[in-house]
């Protein structure tokens, strides 16, 4: 499925759902299953996908057609803490035991989404489309599932990821961004509500994002995607 992207900008909600979208949709990149037959990555159950919020007109099935937002948030109406600008270099997840330094993922030239290298380290990255982790709106931080060197990869056990859970964020002002889980839920990337996950939020928000579901044999690729929505709770220096 081909959605053309705008060129990214800070803050800008249509580039971020038009082009991760592509790297979600379009692209098996996080799904490979390259290390032989794996057991399935750990899968949110029906009570963990706690559903986020989402306008009432966005269609939760991907489309080609143009993207239509909802406008940014004055400042008098968000909502909870926020951070200024300064782009992410790390971060920390205790429950499942990440801790990674973020590449930053732009987007190539046709328009598709980069993609986390699949090399020893298999790090997570930061899409730079998006906000920066602490500003207002939804921040993008993607990870394979497992890579084909060092097999479960840095986000195999996001699905384990429980409402409560803290996700830290170093970012290069020396500050750490504190964001605690408000729901985990596991789309069809055929079925993918993509405004409910890129959508303009009243606060600062984080989307973390891999593949999930039953490993595919035939396509070599996982059908699903895992999604954790968490919001900004608190800062302290690095």
């Amino acid at each position: 499925m081909i959605i053309p992207a705008e060129k990214p900008r800070r803050g800008s909600r249509l580039a971020t759902a038009a082009a991760v979208l592509l790297f979600i949709v379009g692209s098996s990149a996080t799904g490979f299953a390259l290390w032989g037959n794996p057991p399935p990555p750990p899968r949110p159950p029906a009570s963990a996908a706690v559903s986020a919020p989402s306008p009432e007109s966005v269609s939760a099935t991907p489309s080609p057609e143009p993207i239509s937002v909802q406008p940014t948030p004055r400042v008098d109406q968000v909502v909870g803490p926020t951070l200024t600008a300064s782009e992410p270099i790390q971060i920390n997840v205790p429950a499942i035991e990440v801790d990674s330094v973020l590449m930053q993922l732009g987007q190539n030239p046709d328009g598709t989404v980069q993609t986390p290298s699949l090399d020893e380290a298999s790090p997570a990255g930061w899409y730079t489309g998006s906000p920066t982790p602490g500003a207002v709106g939804p921040s993008v931080i993607l990870g394979h599932v497992d890579s084909r060197v060092q097999g479960r990869a840095v986000f195999y056990r996001l699905g384990e990821m429980r409402p409560g859970d803290e996700v830290l964020v170093t970012r290069a002002d020396a500050t750490v961004a504190v964001f605690v889980v408000d729901g985990v839920e596991e789309y069809p990337k055929d079925d993918f509500p993509q405004f409910a996950v890129y959508g303009n939020t009243d606060h600062a928000g984080l989307r973390l994002i891999t593949c999930g579901g039953e490993f595919d044999e035939t396509t070599r690729t996982y059908p699903d995607n895992v999604v954790v929505y968490a919001s900004l709770v608190s800062s302290h220096a690095a």
